[in-house]
């Protein structure tokens, strides 16, 4: 019997310690779940979104732009118009080249932002945040 009463004996301690370590898990998990609701972010900077795109639509992509073809070409190192069909085939193919509205209900960049943005890089090598 003594086997026996040593077995259940250390059942109960292995049980007990189970039971502490799951305690402290969600002891822990209540923590954390607390403290990253106390967190406070930075509040969203304004971009001014839409008035960038038609600043951008103004120097290089209205009728008569700021910026000519020639000035065009150097900045981009294309002309107008292959950049045109890029930014339209890119739309075409990719749902992240069009323009949207995000989970908070703002208007998103426009393709020929995300398009520039996106060329600028692949041309000059420059980082994502630039």
């Amino acid at each position: 019997m003594s086997s026996d009463s040593s077995s259940s004996s250390s059942d109960g301690v292995l049980d007990n310690m189970v039971i502490a370590i799951t305690q402290e898990a969600i002891n822990y998990l209540q923590e954390e779940a607390q403290s990253s609701t106390l967190r406070t972010r930075q509040p969203a900077l304004e971009r001014n979104r839409l008035g960038a795109h038609e600043r951008l639509v103004q120097d290089y992509f209205c009728e008569n732009p700021l910026y000519d073809d020639g000035q065009f070409k150097r900045r981009f190192r294309m002309s107008r118009r292959l950049f045109v069909k890029i930014s339209n085939d890119l739309a075409g193919e990719f749902p992240f080249f069009t323009q949207r509205e995000s989970a908070s209900h703002k208007v998103g960049f426009s393709g020929i932002q995300k398009c520039t943005a996106t060329i600028s890089q692949l041309t000059y090598g420059t980082a994502s945040d630039a």
